[in-house]
């Protein structure tokens, strides 16, 4: 593992700080896990809302994200990285409290607009931009790609406990005969609580991944993307990415779950398994990302793994059992997730050191922007009845997505690629 300071002269363990983001990126997916696969069986057949209701729920909960990301950006360096990071945690565990203590739909539009209920608005927030600069700032140049795939691999790996752990709401249901309602918020308990782990271990971070000052002895108080010197990159990297975040909407892991629920009967416990699956053919996946990108190059890697996989998304889409839709499925998680770290990796490399917030700030509004309006149009075209629809419309979105990403940074190499044919790094 290759994350060691930029400046050796900086206070702080940079090593252990590199751990820590991993260790509360894989605490943090479990949980999410939990609420992905349990949030909208929840709502609809325990609580009694309609798809188009969840929809607009997610869509509330997205928009939170949203706002905590913007404000985030807005405060600059007057609030440290490691205090974002605890107090994002303590919001969402707060938010998670309302699902187990209350049933008034006004106060679970409240805990979704700032708990990530959506199970992915955080992920397009404050804590997945705090990671991607943080963690740029504690790794060299030449280990920044294996320092992100190490980031999505802890990402895999809880969300492969979370998926065990979803079991649990399976086991209350079969085995202990508890209704719904009380064997999802047993389990919303154990999603507080890993929520509360990583509070602690975001808590621990040193000062060796705060943002470094720039040529001029300081650090933006107001950030402004239009005033950046990488300004014509981090705005063509927000809009792209946010047409990759809105087609991620419509084919997220809580409509997974109910597709999978309602179309083919299957259980809570097995749309768990199949998260396990999937996510242990993800670890495949990134922990060759580095590698191939070595080989390759970053912007390759990201771009033609990501077509391999939605054209597994169109075949899961026509799937005529569950055997057939479930292995499409994890086979696409065979390529899905490889242009994780190398995406991460590539718009921290293509920007100056001092420019990675803002960076992370402006493509990941730009991802929360994407994703606002996309979980209300799934429920909106499964309003009524279960369709194809969202599947083929993400994944013809993230093929668009995934050629003008190439048209547009063919020739953006980072400095550890500065020697390919056509590079104007």
């Amino acid at each position: 593992m290759q994350a060691t300071a930029h400046n050796e002269t900086r206070t702080g363990n940079p090593r252990r700080d590199a751990w820590l983001m991993y260790a509360g990126r894989g605490t943090r997916d479990a949980a999410r896990t939990i609420m992905a696969v349990l949030i909208g069986i929840f709502l609809v057949e325990g609580l009694g809302y309609s798809q188009s209701q969840l929809g607009l729920l997610l869509a509330v909960s997205l928009a939170g994200g949203l706002l905590l990301s913007f404000a985030l950006m807005l405060s600059g360096n007057r609030l440290s990285r490691r205090t974002s990071f605890v107090v994002t945690g303590l919001i969402t565990t707060f938010a998670g409290l309302l699902l187990i203590f209350t049933d008034n739909v006004w106060l679970l539009v409240i805990g979704s607009f700032f708990g990530a209920y959506a199970a992915s608005g955080m992920h397009v927030g404050p804590m997945i931009q705090l990671e991607q600069s943080g963690l740029a700032q504690v790794s060299h140049a030449a280990g920044r790609t294996t320092a992100f795939s190490y980031l999505t691999l802890s990402s895999a790996a809880g969300r492969i406990v979370g998926g065990g752990l979803v079991g649990i709401a399976t086991f209350l249901i079969e085995v202990k005969d508890f209704d719904l309602v009380d064997a999802h918020r047993i389990t919303f308990g154990v999603y507080i609580g890993l929520n509360l782990l990583t509070v602690v271990l975001y808590a621990a971070l040193s000062p060796a991944m705060e943002a470094k000052k720039d040529n001029g002895g300081s650090t933006a108080r107001w950030p402004n993307p239009l005033n950046a010197s990488a300004r014509g990159r981090i705005l063509r990297v927000s809009a792209l990415f946010g047409l990759d975040s809105f087609s991620g909407g419509l084919i997220f892991d809580t409509f997974l779950a109910i597709w999978l629920f309602t179309k083919f009967g299957v259980n809570e416990g097995t749309v768990g398994g199949v998260l396990i699956a999937t996510q242990s053919a993800n670890l495949i996946s990134i922990w060759l990302a580095p590698r191939v990108a070595s080989k390759f190059g970053l912007l390759n890697t990201l771009v033609f793994t990501q077509v391999a996989a939605n054209l597994c998304l169109i075949g899961f889409a026509f799937a005529p059992g569950v055997a057939v839709a479930v292995g499409l499925w994890v086979i696409r998680g065979l390529f899905d997730e490889m242009d994780v770290p190398t995406r991460q990796s590539y718009v921290m490399a293509i920007v100056p050191d001092h420019e990675r917030d803002i960076m992370a700030a402006t493509n990941n509004l730009g991802r929360g922007i994407g994703r606002l309006p996309s979980t209300a149009v799934t429920g909106a075209l499964w309003s009524g009845a279960i369709t194809i629809a969202p599947w083929l419309t993400g994944a013809g979105l993230k093929l668009t997505y995934n050629m003008l990403v190439y048209a547009a940074f063919r020739g953006v190499h980072p400095e550890e690629e500065a020697e390919r044919p056509g590079s104007d790094r």
